[in-house]
């Protein structure tokens, strides 16, 4: 058979029984011509991909071809070194990092890691499955830099991080929460998101930093967090010029930030994982709740016909906790076994959920079925639990949102696209790809599976515009933590009427330039105008009554908030006031959702117990995660430091937040003590060892003191196998 066209050949490779010897050499020759062309060689190395998936196939005396067709596609990696030449062994060697063991690295993998090793630094545009993130592990285990900072989006990511980079912790120490300060003797790996690396006190020098998907530096992703993580670029920058910026599908970046710094501008398509798209939309014309119904039991059909790891995902947390809830249930209608073990890992999970949320909240009943929920209102500590179950194989469909895609990586072979939205906004074909590039992994899965349920957005080029750079766009929060000199001419008038403040209010404002400085300054005025009024709501300390609390988030929620901004169902700033005591008083999540499932008026609003176990536990993990582990705690600190501005100015005496935004941040821990959650420890098992441990110590010293226990001596303190394993792990 002769191969004319790519799709051809695909088709060939993915139908056929055995591949003989006359089709596989027909099919290298024309593999060949495609790795020879740069215009062809991804479609090259595509085929390469898809022969190595189905290598127990091929006429055994035709790998040898393909074994040197892999060496031309570069993938080093993939190589069966039994049959390789003197010199091929010899390039093969020189992809082996010599930093980590039995580690291979791919031509553009290994062309990037000469570079970095030269101090160069390096901007990366390539796709999920490239391995961008195994250069940050050989960075760290080269040594070359002595103290170095790590941006992730996500704390999960962050933790998976940590996790990757223990095995140096004897040349670094590695710092997790801005309450730890670095160690003089040894060096040291920062791992902070950019709001974490702002709010950060304790920065000596750093020699190099990364910035894990620097596209969220762009102003036009709409992203919340895009201007601290601006903010903790030029801190950075400050400091070194030494960086590795990496994202997935970027066009190109500002040119005023390509001559600013001698750094390589690496885009590439390289890729490792070959992905099949298979459409599942439903067509025609359609009543939208019948398209609905339709799309539901197409998706749910299909997932009962895989055997293999599969993320769904959904536009919000809510939808993929009720998706999830569905399946399980008409799987049980339907008399259908999922045919999932437990092992002792999910027995352990579920022993925790049932004593620290809820013994009848559906997620257990999920896990026991081999299905399980992912989004950001799950405790971190859970949802790495849950990721760890999925990979190992016990947990076999996971319903997610953008919170796992973006932020954790997995060994799904099969991606569901369910929704084409992502919370209330369009996924566009940014978003799509991201998506896509979770399926397949590589040296687990030669080939990924996305089945989308909606039409594929249009194709589009994405430029990061990088306001450090191009300020013309920049808003005043960026502006106003740059250096005069830093600050371009054409827009130095935008700064005009803050250079007029006066000096005690700019430093006010520059301190808290990640929050809106227009609403800011609207509080200072709402204040200024109400003094009489405020001047007994805004002045206290510790924990607040109801109306100093409600005074706080009022001026917060009207000044704060941006237009359509995820408000995580609550519905105004007493609604918030209202949980915010309540939560203070119990000091205990398990014990709020309890308490909302028991009150009366949740419980008239829904009749049914399940239904209300499992709205209440989402609703209050959600408030938890959204609202009272960040937001409102930051919230807190800015109107403390505003009302304190104002009343100061005025000789009235004025309030501090900062124990009740601590504590209300750290639930109601000590710091020193609530940093052992950025170790994946449940805050159940801290709770449990408070009163043996002593908050003057180190983080890394109070787990290693935990881990000289035996199990019998944790359990005796009231500690579970859950708990128990987290703290084993830790460090």
């Amino acid at each position: 058979m002769t191969f004319q066209t790519t799709p051809e050949a695909i088709k060939f490779i993915s139908e056929s029984q055995f591949i003989d010897y006359d089709d596989s050499f027909s099919l290298s020759k024309y593999c060949s011509q495609l790795l020879r062309s740069k215009e062809h060689e991804r479609d090259g190395r595509d085929i390469v991909i898809r022969v190595r998936d189905a290598w127990s196939r091929l006429q055994e005396n035709t790998k040898p071809i393909w074994n040197d067709l892999t060496e031309a596609a570069g993938l080093y990696p993939y190589l069966d070194t039994q049959n390789l030449s003197t010199s091929a062994l010899l390039r093969y060697e020189y992809h082996k990092s010599p930093f980590m063991d039995d580690i291979f690295l791919h031509e553009e993998q290994q062309y990037l890691s000469v570079v970095l090793q030269s101090k160069k630094s390096v901007v990366v545009s390539a796709p999920t499955s490239f391995g961008k993130s195994l250069l940050i592990e050989e960075i760290v285990a080269s040594r070359l830099y002595k103290q170095i900072v790590i941006i992730q989006p996500t704390l999960a990511l962050l933790d998976e991080t940590r996790k990757k980079l223990l095995k140096y912790r004897e040349f670094y120490k590695i710092i997790v929460s801005t309450n730890q300060s670095p160690d003089e003797q040894k060096n040291n790996i920062f791992l902070f998101t950019g709001e974490r690396v702002v709010e950060y006190e304790h920065f000596e020098t750093v020699d190099f930093f990364v910035i894990d998907e620097f596209y969220k530096l762009s102003l036009n992703r709409d992203d919340d967090r895009a201007i601290a993580l601006n903010q903790a670029f030029n801190r950075l920058l400050k400091f070194t010029n030494k960086f590795y910026l990496l994202g997935p599908m970027i066009k190109n970046i500002p040119v005023s930030f390509k001559e600013k710094f001698d750094l390589t501008w690496f885009p590439t398509e390289f890729s490792t994982v070959a992905v099949d798209e298979k459409s599942l939309e439903i067509t025609g014309k359609v009543k939208a709740t019948e398209k609905k119904q339709q799309k539901k039991a197409g998706l749910f059909n299909f997932l009962s016909g895989l055997n293999d790891q599969t993320l769904i995902y959904c536009s919000s947390p809510n939808k993929a906790t009720t998706l999830g809830i569905e399946f399980i249930a008409i799987q049980k209608d339907n008399q259908i076994n999922l045919g999932i073990d437990n092992p002792a890992e999910t027995q352990d999970i579920l022993e925790w959920i049932a004593q620290n949320i809820n013994p009848r909240w559906s997620l257990i009943d999920a896990i026991k079925s081999g299905v399980a929920f992912h989004h950001g209102a799950l405790p971190r500590h859970l949802g790495s639990s849950i990721v760890d179950a999925f990979n190992n194989g016990s947990i076999r469909w996971l319903f997610c949102t953008s919170t796992l895609i973006e932020g954790v990586n997995t060994s799904a072979k099969n991606v569901v696209l369910f929704d084409k939205e992502k919370g209330t906004k369009q996924i566009d074909f940014f978003d799509y790809k991201n998506i896509a590039g979770r399926s397949g992994r590589m040296n687990k899965h030669f080939i990924g599976n996305v089945i989308r349920f909606e039409k594929q957005p249009d194709q589009m080029e994405l430029f990061v515009d990088i306001p450090l750079f191009d300020q013309e766009n920049a808003p005043l929060e960026i502006l106003i933590a740059l250096d005069d000199a830093d600050v371009v001419k054409n827009v130095k008038h935008k700064l005009d009427a803050f250079n007029n403040l006066d000096e005690d209010l700019k430093k006010v404002l520059r301190k808290n330039s990640s929050i809106n400085i227009d609403g800011q300054l609207n509080i200072i005025a709402l204040i200024e105008a109400n003094i009489h009024q405020y001047r007994y709501l805004l002045n206290w300390t510790a924990y607040p009554t109801y109306d100093q609390i409600l005074a706080v988030i009022d001026l917060a929620w009207n000044n704060l908030l941006k237009p359509g901004e995820n408000k995580a169902d609550i519905r105004s700033a007493a609604h918030l006031a209202v949980l915010t005591i309540k939560y203070s008083q119990l000091k205990s999540v398990s014990a709020l959702i309890n308490d909302i499932i028991n009150d009366p008026f949740y419980i008239e609003r829904y009749p049914d117990q399940q239904t209300r176990i499992n709205s209440m536990a989402f609703f209050i993990l959600n408030i938890v995660r959204h609202w009272f582990d960040y937001k409102l705690p930051k919230w807190i600190s800015v109107i403390s430091d505003l009302q304190e501005y104002v009343l100061k100015k005025h000789n009235i005496p004025f309030g501090n937040y900062s124990f009740f935004a601590s504590s209300l941040e750290h639930t109601f821990l000590p710091p020193s003590l609530a940093a052992l959650m950025e170790y994946d420890i449940p805050v159940s098992a801290i709770n449990k060892l408070r009163r043996f441990l002593n908050e003057e110590l180190s983080s890394e010293v109070l787990i290693n003191q935990c881990n000289n226990l035996t199990d019998e001596a944790l359990k005796s303190r009231g500690l579970i196998n859950y708990e128990i394993k987290k703290i084993r792990n830790a460090f």
